[in-house]
C-alpha cells in the first residue's frame, strides 16, 4: 500500500473515528422503564401471587422481597437530586405519579393475597 492510499485511507475514516470517540448523551428516557412494562410487572406480580397464595398462604412473600428491592431502585432515582429532576422534566410528573402508583401496589398486592390467605387459613 503506497503512502499516499494509507494518508487518503486514515482522512476517509477520520470522521469514523471522531464519532466514535465522541461521548454518548443518553437521556433519562433510556434508563426508567416505560409505564407499560410496569403496569404489565403489576399484574404479573399480582397473577403469580394469587397463584402462589392458592398453593401456600406464605409463599407470595417470597416475590415480595425482589419486588421491594425493584421498587426501592425505582423511587430512589426520583430522589436522586440529579436523576430525579432529569426524570420530571424528561418524563413529566406524571411518569413519577404512575411509577409510584405501580410501585405501591406491586409492594401491596403480595401482601394483600397472604393475608386474605392466612386469614381463612387460621
Amino acid at each position: 500500500m503506497s503512502a499516499g492510499r494509507f494518508f487518503q485511507l486514515s482522512l476517509m475514516s477520520f470522521p469514523a473515528a471522531l464519532l466514535l470517540a465522541a461521548p454518548v448523551h443518553a437521556g433519562v428516557i433510556e434508563r426508567e422503564p416505560p409505564p407499560a412494562e410496569l403496569w404489565l410487572f403489576v399484574i404479573g406480580i399480582a397473577a403469580l401471587s394469587w397463584v402462589m397464595a392458592c398453593r401456600r398462604w406464605w409463599l407470595p412473600l417470597a416475590v415480595w422481597l425482589p419486588t421491594a428491592l425493584f421498587v426501592a431502585s425505582l423511587v430512589a432515582d426520583f430522589a436522586d437530586p440529579v436523576i430525579g429532576p432529569a426524570v420530571r422534566e424528561e418524563l413529566g410528573l406524571a411518569y413519577v405519579l404512575q411509577a409510584d402508583l405501580a410501585g405501591a401496589l406491586m409492594l401491596v398486592v403480595p401482601l394483600m393475597f397472604a393475608n386474605i390467605q392466612f386469614s381463612r387459613k387460621y
